[in-house]
């Protein structure tokens, strides 16, 4: 599940990697620090998809766990 803690560390490690760039492409010739930066990148969608993953795994269960309760609820 996604809880607010979790939005709020997307946002954070958005910032923080938007920050790195910056710093790669201050200090790094263009086309390396294009490269690093478009590890970043990847490296934060795999965080994001994983996450997402996490959460429709979670949305299963629960959905699982409903139908479940329902019948055994309604086939007494």
């Amino acid at each position: 599940m996604i809880t607010t803690q979790d939005l709020f560390n997307i946002v954070g490690n958005k910032i923080s990697n938007e920050m790195g760039k910056s710093i790669i492409r201050n200090s790094f010739p263009p086309q390396i620090a294009e490269q690093m930066c478009n590890a970043i990148d990847c490296n934060e969608e795999a965080e994001l998809l994983q996450k997402l993953s996490e959460w429709q795994e979670s949305q299963k269960r629960q959905q699982q766990a409903i139908q479940s309760f329902l019948q055994q609820y309604y086939n007494r």
